[in-house]
């Protein structure tokens, strides 16, 4: 079992999806694995074998530009916007996950406060 923690960056197989999820990758050609920053606590992760997250969107036809925060990670080769909107949770092992990066802590603060805002907490 992988170990993922919060604040990683990871490629996921996020297809398929439904109705106003964020989606549109073709399953077809194989190309069904998306990035996704990890907001939920490690232990969390570990306890369930889910993690919960916000997409990262290399598409320029975005839905709510307001709600994005654009990304750029060398490291990992991503480069994009988070979509701030969205929370969805996933098995990581059955949906094969692989850690490729983090963001840094000035990002997870922000998006830590995104989820905030999405529940007004």
């Amino acid at each position: 079992m992988i170990k993922i923690e919060q604040g990683d960056i990871i490629y996921i197989d996020a297809e398929p999806h439904s109705g106003k999820e964020t989606g549109g990758h073709d399953l077809r050609s194989g190309n069904i694995r998306r990035p996704l920053v990890v907001l939920s606590t490690t232990g969390y992760n570990e306890l369930t074998g889910l993690v919960t997250g916000m997409f990262i969107s290399t598409s320029s036809k975005l839905k709510f530009p307001q709600m994005c925060i654009p990304i750029i990670d060398v490291k990992g080769g991503i480069h994009g916007n988070i979509l701030t909107w969205s929370l969805p949770n996933f098995d990581y092992e059955s949906r094969h996950a692989k850690v490729i990066s983090k963001v840094n802590e000035k990002t997870l603060t922000n998006l830590l406060q995104q989820v905030k805002n999405i529940y007004n907490l």
